[in-house]
């Protein structure tokens, strides 16, 4: 799976409902690298580095750092009925990064704010990052009329590292979770869930996108009082 994911988590830093501000005092949060702890942010955990500015760069160049499954230990029909993890077989891990890629993909390539570049550049981001603890909520297709009513599809985390792409600077990381969730309890089933699946990631793509621009035309955040 590509970075694509990763947009989430930078994206998503500036689309709450506060102004995003950075820890300040002796009771700052520090992390590696001399980042400061982000309040006000939708995010789980995000860290930055204080005084920077990201209008300056105009394009992002998307590196993949791969895709981790829980494990999960496959249920047998005595405990199907009260098992609510289920592990991920190969046409469902393809489905769930292709789903991933298209979506994102075509969102991000809307953009009016910045280019999307293969190389790095002086004004250009590197967002590497990657999806872990990937776990299905999904029963497994059973011989027989039986028939599964979901509200939530499975979750997973996303980690980010946000670097200059020359020098490779480290400037952000952050972690998020995320329930892929259906409007109402919807029979579980190929067609489905894979239409489920595609509307939440349209969702998310959207306020993604919209979310990053105002990142990248943001002045540098405001310390905490």
């Amino acid at each position: 799976m590509r970075i694509l994911y990763t947009l989430i988590v930078v994206g998503s830093l500036a689309a709450c409902q506060s102004t995003p501000t950075l820890q300040s005092g002796p009771d700052a949060e520090i992390g590696p690298e001399g980042l400061v702890r982000v309040d006000n942010t939708s995010l789980d955990v995000v860290f930055l580095r204080p005084g920077i500015d990201l209008s300056s760069y105009d394009s992002i160049m998307l590196v993949g750092a791969g895709i981790n499954y829980r494990s999960v230990r496959e249920a047998n029909n005595l405990r199907l009925a009260n098992a609510d993890e289920f592990p991920l077989d190969d046409r469902q891990k393809e489905t769930i990064e292709a789903a991933v890629i298209e979506v994102f993909e075509e969102e991000m390539a809307e953009s009016n704010r910045y280019r999307l570049v293969l190389e790095p550049g002086p004004d250009t981001l590197s967002l590497s990052g990657a999806l872990i603890d990937v776990v299905s909520y999904i029963p497994p297709e059973r011989v027989g009329r039986v028939s599964y009513y979901l509200s939530s599809l499975g979750a997973a985390t996303l980690l980010l590292e946000l670097r200059d792409s020359e020098s490779g600077q480290l400037l952000a990381r952050a972690a998020d979770g995320r329930t892929i969730e259906t409007d109402t309890f919807v029979e579980s089933n190929r067609v489905s869930n894979r239409f489920e699946l595609e509307r939440d990631l349209d969702r998310w793509a959207d306020r993604v996108r919209a979310a990053l621009e105002y990142v990248l035309d943001t002045p540098v955040l405001p310390v905490a009082e």
